[in-house]
């Protein structure tokens, strides 16, 4: 899901002003909710909401969501907000509005720029224990990762993870006779090695071997962290940070400047000149893109050094409105879609659970017919990276500061070091602007 970089930060002052959220002071907290909740059985109005198109249309909302859970509690009649677009403006206009507001989907980025400044979030964690949702169910990482975010508190839970997996084009394997990429583990260094052997040119057309979305700064294998929250200072310059740097660098060592051709997606989908492409985030999943195209996925690759981690994960969270009149039927909710049930379902239509049942995901796809006869092995790691920090701070370093001063490497323009030292002083003066 990607979103704006730029963070809206308002205090409670604000907030309360605009005639929604209670005062900072007069919130109660989850404990203290769960003494006076009462799980009502009358047929109840429960509203969701995504910070991505995602659940914005009505039809689509109740046909993959709205009637499994009416179906399974009666009482609960699901209503989806249906927006044209999202900003700050449009979350501000809601709250203006007085927009009930129940459940709210949104990746990562999204939570810091839509919900965090809001204080739209809340502590789910009671809500959790009396439905008795068990969280061992769940990626670790995936659990791990949130607790980042709400600084301690669990304030979403996972719906699906965003995709993980290497796309690759069979045709150009055959033309260069190259075996394709394995699918079960490889690493890093065997994956550029492959992805060498199919940069070349084939008459006038130049064919390339990897591209990796920037996103990858964000899931990088090292869990690099970018920001340190007690200082509040930029901590990547260092041989860590540059070691994450070169390995992003790595896709470009063969090319030459004028045919980097940078957008990997393009390059797959359109001009089917990219042997393989790791997304890590992109969406990818309409079927038109693929026809015609011979395809099959391999697993993101390992660092054995670290136990054979892959990537941090980059999960959908649905996240317990501060302004839920009914919380009660909101956890039900996300219950439901977290249940084995749903997410099996979830799992034959394509979507990448956050469960570690094996079981759920080796169903990943059955009912579509995109990936039939497909590597589906290959859409969840056997191991997740550690979650490294994730705040306003880190975002803006990993998703926009720190790729656009290595491009300037990729591109010739400078030297590693000087770009993770200009890297470095920007995301400190983006701190010094934006503090609080």
């Amino acid at each position: 899901m990607s979103i704006r970089s730029k963070s809206l930060v308002l205090g409670c002052v604000m907030i309360s002003s605009i005639g929604l959220l209670a005062a900072c002071g007069e919130r109660k907290s989850g404990e203290e909710e769960l003494k006076t909740t009462v799980v009502s059985q009358e047929p109840t109005e429960v509203y969701f909401l995504s910070t991505s198109t995602y659940w914005w249309d009505e039809e689509t909302f109740m046909k993959e969501f709205g009637e499994p859970l009416q179906k399974k509690y009666p009482h609960i009649i699901p209503k989806t907000v249906k927006l044209t677009g999202i900003s700050t403006k449009v979350m501000e206009g809601l709250i203006a509005a007085k927009q009930p507001i129940d459940v709210i989907l949104a990746a990562n980025a999204s939570y810091l720029l839509y919900l965090k400044p809001y204080e739209f979030s809340s502590d789910i964690e009671p809500f959790l224990k009396q439905a008795k949702v068990d969280l061992n169910r769940f990626t670790p990482e995936f659990i791990d990762m949130n607790r980042k975010l709400g600084e301690g508190k669990l304030v979403g839970l996972p719906l699906q993870d965003s995709p993980t997996q290497i796309l690759y084009n069979k045709t150009i394997f055959d033309k260069f006779g190259v075996p394709y990429p394995p699918h079960d583990q490889w690493t890093w260094d065997e994956m550029f090695a492959l992805a060498n052997k199919v940069t070349r040119m084939d008459g006038n057309q130049q064919y390339y071997g990897i591209r990796m979305h920037p996103t990858f700064f964000r899931r990088n294998p090292f869990s690099l962290e970018y920001v340190d929250p007690k200082t509040n200072k930029a901590i990547f310059n260092n041989d860590l940070g540059k070691k994450v740097s070169e390995m992003y660098l790595k896709q470009y060592e063969r090319s030459d400047i004028p045919g980097l051709a940078p957008d990997g997606a393009k390059m797959f989908f359109e001009d089917r000149t990219l042997a393989m492409w790791m997304g890590l985030g992109a969406s990818y999943n309409d079927p038109k893109r693929y026809i015609g195209l011979e395809w099959d996925m391999a697993p993101i690759p390992v660092l054995p050094e670290r136990g054979h981690i892959s990537v941090q994960p980059y999960p959908d969270y649905m996240y317990l409105s501060s302004t839920s009149k009914h919380k009660d039927l909101a956890v039900q909710a996300m219950e439901f879609f977290t249940s084995d049930s749903f997410q099996m379902e979830r799992s034959k239509n394509a979507y990448t659970t956050p469960l570690k049942s094996s079981e759920i995901k080796a169903a990943f796809g059955q009912n579509a017919e995109l990936f039939n006869g497909k590597n589906i092995s290959a859409m969840s790691p056997l191991k997740y990276a550690p979650a490294a920090t994730y705040d306003q701070y880190t975002n803006q370093a990993a998703a926009i500061i720190i790729p656009k001063h290595v491009h300037n490497v990729r591109d010739g323009k400078t030297d590693i070091n000087t770009a993770l030292r200009q890297a470095e002083e920007e995301v400190n003066k983006y701190i010094e602007e934006n503090r609080k």
